[in-house]
């Protein structure tokens, strides 16, 4: 029931900022999340700060508090640079880009009753493609690898590393 509220909540949050219209003024700023995250039990927020006509700087926090039905709790900050190869033909923040980023998480995980503490940090890059309409709504879809090293308190899994694949599904609000 608290997962249907959530969804519900930012629904709503999504529809009065879409609900705002359009105007003509330069966006600059665009927040977005992951709706389909969020029912899996992990809420993300990013902000974007357009920094010129080319490029823009990307701000991101993560909350875990579940993973295929197994008890999470794990806070994120990440961090990326954004550049635009599209923007000569559409004005940024919309366009075909390119991200390199670095991200840090920490949390546990609840297992056969043991708590299991983690840090995880985490390296890539993504391409990906950006709209957004003059209404100020924004759709962003990206996939890249991640270099990410892990280090657990469990004994098997003391400290892991490998290459994952990163995935950008985000609906927002540019303004």
């Amino acid at each position: 029931m608290n997962k249907i509220k959530k969804t519900f909540f930012v629904i709503l949050v999504f529809s009065f900022v879409f609900s705002l219209g359009s105007y003509a003024q330069e966006r600059t700023n665009v927040i977005k999340a992951n709706p389909i995250g969020l029912a899996l039990g992990n809420f993300n927020v990013t902000y974007e700060k357009v920094l010129n006509s080319k490029s823009s700087v990307l701000f991101k926090g993560t909350y875990a508090y579940s993973l295929l039905g197994t008890d999470v709790s794990a806070l994120g900050l990440g961090a990326g640079y954004r550049y635009y190869f599209t923007h000569t033909k559409t004005e940024v923040p919309s366009g075909f880009w390119v991200t390199p980023q670095a991200s840090f998480e920490f949390g546990s995980i609840k297992d056969n009753g043991n708590t299991h503490s983690f840090t995880a940090f985490a390296i890539g890059a993504e391409v990906g493609y950006q709209w957004a309409w003059k209404n100020g709504f924004t759709l962003d879809l990206g996939i890249g690898p991640n270099y990410t090293i892990m280090n657990a308190s469990d004994y098997e899994l003391e400290t892991t590393s490998g290459i994952v694949p990163s995935l950008t599904l985000a609906i927002g609000y540019a303004f």
